[in-house]
């Protein structure tokens, strides 16, 4: 890295505590060492007593386009801004050439930092709560969160209150005081909260009113007409005494104090919501009793009421994509910010979680994405937008003169997966520094030299065939061989019949002119639940979990929903084959299938049944204290092994003498081609412990396996390497499994794998997200991966570890037309999928999600005028 003090320090130690980690394996098993991430490692050492200079970065300031300028920090405040800037003699320079500086993120919706639980949910009203009671400065959350660029966050009440709990904004800073943290002069907030969770849809007390959204109303309704009498009794009071009287004052009411603060505008109201009925019963209310909404968070479908929400001047604040977690978010689309945007509302991005506040740039982004939202907005929905929201604008949110100096320096743009946040600076302060805990400055990780035969068959474009499509003018990009600039691809009768630059195009082919776009395999998602999940919180719509112990007889496909929403979702994100686990039940769940994703029935979606079976193996922790925890599932798992090695030589040797087998047992049976090493099983395995007995069990098994999730494979990667196994790695977007395990540790897990030799591919294991595959792998680009590897981990390699790799994963005459067309680097959240093809046929972009983004679009325009 080149700016200024950078540190590039490999921190290596023996495994102390590994001696536990591996205490169950023999010594000459153990490994020597992983990266180690403790406090020390977590002190900056670049230091600028508030005061420095930086010199010539390409500065995204959230106000204007972004230019190449110095930016000069006086005292912890941003003093000047411009080119070649004169600053006093001896003041600290700080390099900035070629790297991107930008205001800190600003998360409006957090949960970190707080101590013992977020509800105060005794009591449907709890305003005399306030969440600065509970702010625990020690929590590794703040620490990881300045490692992607997050400066201030707004800490909330939780939702299982229709009044909560009072907020508490805080500056992020590392090993501080609670004091100093506290955002001093942010205007005191509440959080209210709407439907299903106070209603307890979902689990907890069905006892507490209210029970209904009828009730919830209510609360409100008789809240604020008690708060108005409230506030009546005391200026009667006062005013009594002001006349001579001797009256007695009204009875102390700390609840009704902060009710009577939100009816005169002291209190801002900071409201949970998702469906826009609900919504529009908030506005009206507040409307009703004189007051205003200031934010309403989560607001999922706030797009269908976003010129209500305008009009009424309450921001919105929502998640980038999340979605059919619970029914109230089934119809969120990704294209709610950039339609509240639109409508002229304040609208935020925010995390509500401790993995997502990592990587909010990277949620900016997916505005751009989903709506076309300029770049500059984009980034001001998680900076000045937010800022804006909290009433801390004149302050933070943007590069402005004058503005606290919380600023953040990245590797590359922002809203770029290549970005990697290399310092954050609050108030002039460095708090958080990268450091490579993985040493992949000093080593890169190699790129496989990795090509397939250029012609898996002979194949030519046969006049008789089916239709003909030609893609022209792109630059192909076949994955297992060179790049192809200014090509054509050659489809016929499902399959790749031509690509190059000197392809003859027969007369009778469509054309798809391509000019400047890029054309790659389409992605393939290992590990889904596309088709036997819908909502989560809806029992009869999700058929992942069996109940009961062991069940290998199952198989995914006998559960598949061809209409699931979630197909087409995926598939317009440029996924064109999927594997559908089970994931429910004892260590052994049944056996998964994979679906091209195209087809009316599940017929027609299957492309290969009971391709896995998936086990999960039981987990053991990384000490010896733990090591004994799960042995009786161990041990009932070799029972269940032997047995159907025994019940597979009965039967064959039933056959052999023609005489009666076995009494059937269809777990047995199911299990005899996996046990004999004839079909693939899939051993589901995280942490580092878990993963060595794992190896250890395949190894004596006898097993075909993959490993598949290893979020600690890093840490022995040699090990699995030695085995030979391959392994799915994810989710990457995920956080550290230990406190002492380095902030980005998920993110280089498949780097490191990759430099020990491991194969790999990703998933997401995400049930309502699988279309963000790509950006697992990004991440994994952005810390240690080579791109090209990374592109493979979600083509080729998956393919490979599904079987299919001679059908699919990259481009090659001879494979099925699985294909996709980009605007831009597959790899780039920005970037559009403009065509999808499977097996040559062009399918619709259409979606669910679209549709509802287009009726709700059309509905604002009139109601706009537009």
């Amino acid at each position: 890295m080149s700016h200024g003090n950078h540190k590039c320090l490999t921190h290596l130690v023996v495994l102390a505590g590994a001696l536990l980690l591996c205490a169950p394996l023999r010594a000459e098993e153990e490994d020597t060492g992983h990266a180690f991430e403790a406090a020390a490692q977590r002190v900056p050492e670049l230091v600028t007593g508030g005061t420095c200079v930086i010199r010539g970065a390409t500065v995204h300031s959230a106000v204007a386009p972004a230019t190449v300028v110095d930016v000069y920090v006086l005292d912890g405040d941003i003093a000047a801004i411009g080119e070649q800037l004169d600053v006093p003699a001896g003041t600290l320079e700080l390099a900035g050439a070629e790297l991107h500086l930008a205001p800190g993120v600003i998360d409006c919706h957090s949960h970190m930092a707080i101590e013992r639980g977020i509800n105060e949910g005794s009591l449907s009203i709890t305003a005399d709560v306030d969440i600065s009671d509970s702010v625990n400065a020690d929590d590794l959350a703040i620490y990881r969160a300045l490692a992607g660029g997050v400066t201030t966050a707004r800490l909330l009440h939780g939702s299982a209150n229709v009044i909560g709990g009072r907020h508490e904004v805080i500056k992020l800073r590392w090993g501080r005081r609670v004091a100093e943290l506290r955002f001093e002069g942010a205007p005191e907030g509440i959080k209210f909260a709407l439907g299903e969770n106070v209603k307890r849809s979902n689990g907890g007390s069905q006892t507490r009113f209210p029970g209904t959204r009828m009730g919830v109303e209510a609360v409100f309704a008789r809240a604020f007409a008690r708060a108005t009498e409230y506030a009546a009794e005391w200026s009667a009071y006062e005013a009594a005494v002001d006349a001579g009287e001797d009256a007695l004052p009204p009875r102390k009411d700390l609840r009704l104090e902060v009710l009577v603060g939100i009816l005169k505008g002291d209190v801002q109201v900071h409201s949970h919501c998702y469906r826009a009925d609900e919504i529009l019963m908030l506005l009206r209310t507040a409307e009703r009793f004189g007051f205003k909404i200031k934010t309403l968070q989560h607001v999922l479908e706030g797009y269908k009421v976003a010129a209500e929400i305008a009009e009424h001047g309450a921001g919105a604040s929502t998640f980038s994509d999340w979605w059919a977690y619970k029914i109230e978010a089934y119809d969120a689309v990704p294209y709610n910010a950039a339609l509240l945007d639109r409508a002229g509302a304040l609208t935020t991005l925010n995390s509500d979680s401790n993995e997502v506040v990592r990587h909010m740039y990277l949620e900016a982004a997916k505005a751009v994405h989903y709506g076309g939202v300029d770049p500059v907005r984009a980034l001001r929905m998680v900076t000045l937008n937010a800022a804006l929201q909290l009433d801390i604008a004149e302050r933070v949110g943007s590069i402005e003169v004058g503005k606290d100096a919380d600023l953040v320096l990245l590797s590359h743009d922002p809203l770029s997966t290549r970005a990697q946040v290399l310092w954050t600076m609050v108030d002039g302060d460095i708090e958080f520094e990268r450091t490579d805990p993985f040493g992949f400055e000093e080593h890169p990780a190699p790129v496989t030299d990795l090509l397939e035969p250029t012609l898996l068959n002979i194949v030519a474009w046969d006049p008789q065939g089916g239709e003909t499509i030609a893609i022209t003018g792109a630059t192909l990009h076949p994955i297992t061989q060179p790049d192809i600039e200014g090509g054509t691809l050659l489809m016929q009768d499902g399959r790749i019949v031509g690509m190059g630059t000197d392809v003859e195009i027969p007369a009778s082919a469509r054309i798809v002119p391509a000019d400047g776009k890029h054309v790659w395999p389409g992605m393939i998602a290992i590990g889904t639940s596309l088709g036997v999940y819908e909502i989560g919180a809806v029992r009869a719509t999700d058929d992942r979990r069996e109940i009961g112990g062991n069940h290998p007889d199952l198989r995914a496909s006998a559960a598949i929903n061809a209409e699931s929403a979630h197909i087409p979702v995926t598939r317009v994100a440029g996924i064109t084959r999927a594997q559908t686990i089970p994931s429910g039940g004892g260590p052994l769940r049944g056996q998964s299938c994979i679906l091209r994703l195209d087809g009316e029935t599940w017929e027609e979606l299957l492309f290969r049944d009971r391709d896995m079976l998936h086990l999960v193996f039981p987990r053991t922790g990384n000490t010896a204290e733990d090591k004994d925890k799960e042995s009786t599932k161990l041990e009932d798992l070799r029972t269940m092994f032997a047995e159907a090695r025994e019940y597979g030589r009965l039967e064959d040797e039933a056959a052999e003498h023609g005489s009666p087998g076995p009494v059937f047992d269809p777990r047995l049976d199911a299990l005899v081609p996996y046990v004999r090493g004839k079909r693939r099983v899939a051993v589901h395995a995280g942490n580092a412990q878990t993963i060595l007995f794992a190896l250890r069990f395949i190894e004596a098994e006898g097993l075909d396996a993959i490993l598949i999730g290893v979020r600690e494979g890093w840490k022995v990667a040699d090990r699995i390497a030695a085995s030979g196994v391959e392994v799915v790695i994810g989710p990457v977007l995920a956080l550290p499994r230990s406190e002492f395990d380095p902030y980005d540790a998920p993110y280089a897990n498949a780097a490191v794998l990759h430099r020990a030799g491991v194969p790999f591919s990703f998933q997401t294991a995400d049930s309502d997200n699988s279309r963000n595959l790509a950006y697992h792998a990004a991440m994994a680009a952005a810390y240690g991966l080579p791109r090209v590897e990374a592109l493979r981990g979600i083509t080729y390699y998956a393919a490979r570890a599904l079987g299919i790799q001679d059908k699919v994963g990259s481009l090659l005459p001879g494979k099925l037309a699985d294909v996709i067309i980009t605007d831009g680097d597959l790899l780039e959240i920005t970037t559009q999928v403009e065509y999808v093809f499977i097996e040559g046929r062009q399918l619709s972009l259409e979606t669910r999600q679209t549709r509802l983004r287009d009726k709700y679009a059309a509905r604002l325009d009139r109601l706009q005028g537009r």
